[in-house]
């Protein structure tokens, strides 16, 4: 056994079982538990038998751990901190919204959205949580901040009916903060080609004008991307001066043993997160209703994205097919140009069998004639 493997979280903290076995027949003590678990990618199973041994913690990014934790209604100051960080300033969430979007319609359902809420100065913070970039590039984001851009000019509209004139100027900004376990290449690529050995992990994005006015005004809609695998690359420990940021992004990508610790030890208020989270899954029953949710988000993406390959599958076999449309109207073309070719061909061929019939009929007149 290596040092890491003989290092176990505290049985406060997960199951705490003694060997691979005793956490086998731990998920086989439910059916509907162990059926799922069979169901999940060797990378989860694996996860999961080590977190039910205390050999790593249970990851954040699964979607129901998340929601369980970050739910703004009843945790509220634990999200407001979270978002204090990743917007670089204080803040206090005044309302929190409906999920399901109303302007925009993705694929026959609403645009759902993993949290939303209304910060103290009006503006509106959409925090999503993706297990891989991919499933969320930029052009979504946008579909996003456009949705909640029309939420408010549509409640701003509402309100001129009873109070003040409504002024584009009342429009307060949309963030929306996306957290990726796995980047996405076009993050990886980036920073790999930019030249230092320090990968960036938080990436803003706003508009600008290109002549360079208005420099304060970054537009309604403002993206903020965060690599959590890139940030575990670059930042290797979590002490008591490493800044919040730092430390809200060491829990939401951590799992080893050791740097769990290291975080605890520096930022005391995370234990009660890590407690939280192994209450949520104490029972067989309740890592039953957690996998049950993953499995079907697993099978909703894996969904979508059959549906996108044979999207492209078909444009495919739409643009070969138009090519050879266009292939076969140029032998048309190229058969015209033949037939008309053999056609002289015959013509000159029949002149000339008049001609040397003519030739024969002369030479036989003159051989006759010398006779």
């Amino acid at each position: 056994m290596t040092q890491k493997e003989a290092i176990r979280l505290d049985k406060t903290l997960c199951p705490g079982l003694s060997t691979r076995e005793d956490a086998i027949r731990y998920l086989q003590t439910t059916v509907g538990l162990w059926q799922m678990f069979c169901l999940l990618p060797e990378e989860f199973r694996e996860d999961l038998i080590g977190y039910c041994m205390g050999l790593n913690g249970l990851a954040i990014t699964y979607d129901a751990v998340f929601k369980k934790i970050f739910n703004p209604e009843t945790r509220t100051e634990r999200v407001e901190s979270l978002l204090s960080a990743l917007l670089g300033r204080k803040v206090s969430i005044r309302t929190v919204l409906p999920l399901l979007g109303t302007a925009l319609v993705e694929k026959g359902s609403f645009l759902v959205m993993d949290m939303l809420v209304e910060l103290d100065d009006g503006t509106y913070a959409d925090l999503e949580m993706q297990k891989v970039g991919y499933k969320f590039p930029v052009e979504r984001s946008d579909c996003y901040g456009a949705d909640l851009i029309m939420r408010q000019y549509t409640r701003l509209q509402r309100e001129k009916r009873d109070r003040r004139p409504f002024d584009f100027k009342q429009m307060k900004k949309i963030f929306c903060i996306v957290l990726m376990e796995q980047s996405s290449r076009e993050f990886i690529e980036a920073t790999q080609a930019a030249n230092t050995s320090r990968q960036e992990y938080i990436h803003g994005r706003w508009m600008r004008v290109d002549t360079g006015i208005m420099p304060d005004s970054k537009g309604l809609h403002e993206d903020i991307f965060v690599c959590l695998d890139l940030f575990r690359k670059n930042v290797h420990n979590i002490d008591k001066n490493s800044s919040l940021t730092d430390a809200w992004l060491t829990f939401l990508s951590a799992t080893d043993v050791e740097t769990i610790t290291q975080l605890i030890e520096a930022f005391p208020e995370f234990l009660d997160i890590y407690k939280e989270i192994a209450e949520f899954v104490r029972k067989p029953e309740e890592l039953t209703m957690m996998l049950s949710e993953e499995l079907y988000i697993m099978d909703r993406n894996t969904e979508r994205e059959m549906r996108k390959d044979m999207e492209k599958e078909n444009k495919a076999l739409e643009l070969r097919n138009n090519i050879l449309k266009v292939e076969n109207e140029g032998l048309k073309d190229e058969n015209e140009g033949l037939k008309e070719k053999n056609a002289e061909l015959i013509g000159a061929n029949q002149e000339l069998i008049q001609r040397i019939k003519l030739l024969e009929d002369q030479l036989a007149v003159q051989y006759h004639n010398q006779q």
